[in-house]
């Protein structure tokens, strides 16, 4: 379980519920929600009643005047793909505490959650405007409270544990890339090539230090109240030095070198580097060819975008060019009029009026230009790597693999009938499917595996769906010894062959 507040993308002192809890319900026109809760919120704890709940709560964050930033708390809840779905009662009771960790418990909320993807999830929008004080309440620093909660609800309702004893020299910003695109992060690689590679007893002064960096292509600079290791080409590109170890502190580097020196400029570290940080996927390199084929479609897509800008950049500015023409044609033609001067300034404005009307238009239709240019971005890497998979590439589908003690029914032959209710297409490239009674299966290229607790209905409605895939295909059977026997004996109901059975 994951519990972590999500950052709005602006400051701004116009509420977001208006806008958030419609998407928490309904999403782009699809209805997403498959359970509602509303907290503090008296006679309007029904979904129907969504509406109306947020119009009290914006009209209580309008009763605050003096707060500037955002009045929503925008919390969401995520657990693992192999946890069991939740009843009711105890969802209510996990979105209560995590809304409790934040010292938010007397504030109105809304609770909804989404089992559209690979991992069931709730978003919280809380009110933080309190319903009596009409204070606002900024949960500063709850992510530890988040961290201690999770940890122990996940003991107390039996879901799967995460490890959270991550090295904390990692920031979350690292982490977040290395999950969203798959690749290694910048921070990781300075870490792994510069942290371990550079001996700073052995260095006697900044000089030293900053020749040594050299030949990574980096440097080290002044940020804040610390140091910074940055790339020496991107300057956007960079990490906390004390993310290399506990001795790359500012306060440890100085203690040792003395007070700080800055060292050689941007330009000519870009010259001298010899071991640079270039973007490659996590985990052990192979050769397979797909990150050259993503090379590839990204260079192509990157000087279609570069071709498509140009493009529009002529277009708009052949379009301005003849607006300018036009108009000032027609401003000459009214200044040769022999009419009296009181007649040619009212021709005047309104041929000033006509022209800044014809700009307007001509903003909103470049405006429409650029909206209708397709640049066809393959996306990250992690994105290439699920949408080959979804197509059945090999290849991407072994990339994506993990580890899993989750129930699964595998057929070697490739040529398999998809399904044909399909759900959302996960970051693995695989279609996760909710079906009735709360069971949810994984279909991937060549097999099919169960999402959580193995109870009867579950084990029937996965062997159901492996008979329609795989017909009469001899399959694998992948799981615990003793959830196997359970399976075997309805496999063989339903007529599938077996030809092996594998314990996880």
């Amino acid at each position: 379980m994951i519990i972590t507040p999500k950052q709005p993308r602006d400051n701004k002192t116009v509420s977001r519920l208006s806008k958030l809890v419609p998407y928490m319900l309904r999403g782009k026109g699809e209805e997403r929600c498959t359970w509602y809760m509303a907290g503090n919120l008296e006679g309007l704890d029904r979904q129907q009643d969504a509406g109306l709940a947020v119009d009290v709560m914006e009209l209580l964050q309008e009763g605050n005047t003096r707060a500037k930033g955002n009045k929503t708390y925008h919390l969401v809840i995520s657990f693992h793909p192999e946890d069991r779905r939740l009843a009711p009662a105890e969802l209510e009771g996990v979105v209560r505490r995590a809304v409790g960790a934040a010292g938010l418990d007397e504030h109105q909320y809304i609770a909804v959650r989404h089992s559209e993807q690979e991992h069931e999830h709730l978003h919280v929008a809380v009110n933080k405007i309190h319903p009596e004080t009409l204070k606002i309440h900024h949960p500063y620093k709850a992510i530890h409270a988040y961290q201690a909660l999770a940890t122990i609800l996940e003991e107390e309702l039996g879901l799967h544990r995460i490890d959270r004893t991550r090295s904390p020299l990692q920031s979350h910003r690292a982490r977040n890339f290395e999950a969203h695109q798959g690749l290694e992060s910048f921070s990781s690689w300075a870490c792994r090539c510069i942290g371990d590679a550079i001996e700073l007893d052995r260095i006697r002064s900044w000089a030293v230090l900053h020749e040594e960096l050299k030949r990574f292509g980096v440097r080290v600079v002044r940020r804040g109240n610390g140091l910074a290791i940055v790339d020496g080409t991107r300057p956007t590109v960079a990490c906390k030095a004390s993310a290399l170890g506990r001795g790359w502190s500012k306060q440890r580097l100085c203690a040792r070198y003395g007070e700080f020196v800055p060292g050689p400029k941007a330009a000519e570290v870009a010259r001298e580097q010899v071991h640079a940080y270039v973007e490659r996927p996590l985990g052990r390199p192979r050769d397979d060819g797909l990150w050259r084929e993503y090379q590839d479609v990204l260079g192509a897509a990157r000087s279609r975008r570069d071709e498509q800008r140009a493009a529009l950049s002529s277009r708009a500015d052949e379009a301005r060019a003849a607006h300018r023409r036009q108009f000032k044609l027609r401003h000459h033609a009214i200044a040769a009029m022999p009419i009296p001067g009181c007649d040619r300034r009212k021709l005047y404005k309104t041929l000033s009026f006509e022209r800044n009307a014809a700009k307007r238009r001509l903003s909103a239709k470049i405006k429409e230009w650029r909206a209708a240019s397709v640049h066809g971005h393959p996306g990250s890497w992690k994105e290439f790597l699920a949408t080959l998979a979804a197509r059945g590439d090999q290849r991407a589908i072994r990339r994506l693999a993990r580890n899993s003690g989750a129930l699964a029914i595998k057929s070697r032959d490739k040529q398999v009938r998809a399904m044909l209710s399909r759900g959302s297409r996960s970051s693995r490239g695989s279609i996760v499917h909710n079906l009735p009674g709360g069971v949810r299966l994984r279909e991937s290229a060549g097999s099919v595996e169960l999402l959580g607790e193995a109870r009867d209905n579950a084990l029937e409605q996965l062997v159901s769906v492996a008979k329609q895939r795989f017909g009469s295909k001899r399959v694998t059977l992948l799981g615990r010894k003793n959830v196997q026997r359970r399976l075997t004996e309805m496999a063989a109901e339903r007529g599938l062959e077996i030809a092996e059975e594998r314990q996880r």
